[in-house]
């Protein structure tokens, strides 16, 4: 079995993958993180929680966003498992152009969305990762294009929290009527409701570079909050990352192996 990590700049996620299927997922936050020890810790946990165990764990595989922990899981990788531990990156050969000016800054959880909606939805996928920050990814004729990155719902909120004196967080959730009555839901309608109509608006001028309407996927911890939108997404995936961070593992063991064998011939 694979365990795969999406490692997020306020959550991470951990995925069991038996074969094809994902056999069980686990969140937790990522400031929770901690040495290889306590990583080996609460992955043993999850396992045993699951029918597994750490033993049963044949590869490891890591999409991270934030660089402090990546030491943890490869020190994890070499003593509990007795494996490199693989980490998602903008290679070459692995299916993808990467058709932007700097590859290597293309961030591991986008490189992993776009494995994953090329196995999913094939060439031609406009991606959409609603984290902490919302990235959109642009595939077209399996090149990764580019994209834009702006402040997720929760970055906004607290900003506005933060720069005013009596303002409060609120929970967020999409409100129905585009006229607030009291400032929860005013908050709630400025945030969620302008995001949206500028990732609408974003999206709309970017399929004009296809000359075919493109697969709209949507993704990320926060996706939720636009899934009352109608026929904007063509599909929500929560799975989306996990799945892009398998064919990554996959695809670099196979070309590893390619590797190997000719070395031998």
């Amino acid at each position: 079995m694979e365990l795969l990590v999406d490692v997020g700049n306020t959550n991470t996620v951990f995925g069991l993958w038996d074969g094809d299927a994902l056999k069980a997922k686990w969140r937790i936050s990522t400031v929770r993180l901690g040495t290889e020890d306590e990583i080996y810790i609460m992955v043993k946990e999850f396992l045993n929680r699951n029918g597994s165990t750490v033993e049963g764990i044949t590869d490891l595989c890591v999409a991270s966003v934030v660089p402090s922990v990546n030491s943890s899981f490869k020190y994890f990788a070499e003593k509990y498992i007795n494996k490199n531990a693989l980490f998602v990156s903008a290679l070459e050969n692995i299916g993808v152009k990467w058709d932007v000016d700097f590859p290597p800054e293309i961030g591991a959880d986008r490189v992993a969305n776009i494995l994953g909606a090329k196995s999913f939805y094939g060439d031609n996928v406009i991606i959409i990762d609603v984290g902490t920050a919302i990235t959109i990814d642009v595939l077209k004729d399996s090149a990764f294009l580019g994209g834009a990155i702006i402040p997720g719902p929760y970055v906004s909120m607290k900003a506005l929290f933060s720069g005013t004196a009596k303002l409060p967080q609120v929970e967020l959730h999409f409100v129905e009527n585009p006229i607030g009555r009291n400032t929860g839901d005013n908050i709630r309608i400025g945030i969620i409701n302008t995001t949206f109509f500028g990732l609408q608006s974003l999206v709309s001028q970017i399929i004009k570079y296809y000359p075919v309407k493109p697969v709209v996927v949507a993704t990320g911890g926060y996706a939720r909050l636009f899934d009352k939108r109608d026929g904007f997404f063509d599909f929500i995936n929560a799975e989306l990352t996990l799945k892009g961070i398998k064919e990554f593992c996959k695809r670099v063991r196979n070309l590893e192996e390619d590797i190997a064998n000719k070395s031998m011939d």
